[in-house]
């Protein structure tokens, strides 16, 4: 699907080289197909009794038919600051799929992604999302930290992690953040 300059200015986003559309854009895209409705279905509440792990079901009507796909949300998926929302967030996974399907747009939802965002709230389209210090990590003794955090702290954690993260893009935001920074004049 070809997409016009002023549509990917405002509704497209790049993290680590890769172009990710944000919900509002889909959902645009969704209304200039014609979209009738769009319905959840919660499938699993979050609770100690299943690890906090939230499954929900959408289902978007088009002029072009009905599409129909899972979302969930667990702490591990999400954003330190998404975490008290999981419910939310599995919908809204949900609904970007079900939509990306009735759409026929194979970039992924920006929403959708979990912990290679910053910890903030996805929904901001104001955060830069190429700033090495917003990076949360998922893993590791500093699992729910920004690399900004764990460099503050313990930064050849942050040296290591630049030679041996398993992800390019940790490796990479650790190289950037350890750059020596130019003084400004």
């Amino acid at each position: 699907m070809e997409l016009s300059r002023e549509f990917r200015e405002r509704f497209v986003r790049s993290l680590q080289g890769r172009d990710y559309i944000l919900y509002g854009g889909v959902l645009q895209l969704a209304k200039e197909r014609g979209l009738r409705r769009i319905s959840t279905r919660i499938i699993q509440i979050p609770s100690k009794d299943n690890s906090m792990y939230a499954v929900v079901e959408a289902e978007v009507e088009t002029e072009d038919g009905v599409f129909s796909e899972v979302g969930d949300a667990s702490p591990e998926s999400v954003a330190r600051s998404i975490q008290p929302h999981l419910l939310r967030m599995a919908a809204t996974r949900a609904k970007a799929r079900a939509m990306r399907d009735a759409v026929g747009i194979d970039m992924v939802a920006l929403e959708e992604l979990g912990d290679a965002l910053p910890d903030r709230d996805v929904m901001d389209e104001e955060v830069d999302l190429r700033s090495p210090e917003d990076l949360v990590i998922r893993f590791g003794k500093y699992s729910g930290k920004t690399l900004g955090e764990i460099y503050g702290v313990d930064r050849g954690y942050v040296e290591w992690l630049s030679q041996n993260a398993r992800d390019e893009a940790i490796r990479d935001a650790s190289r950037e953040l350890m750059l020596p920074s130019t003084p400004e004049m």
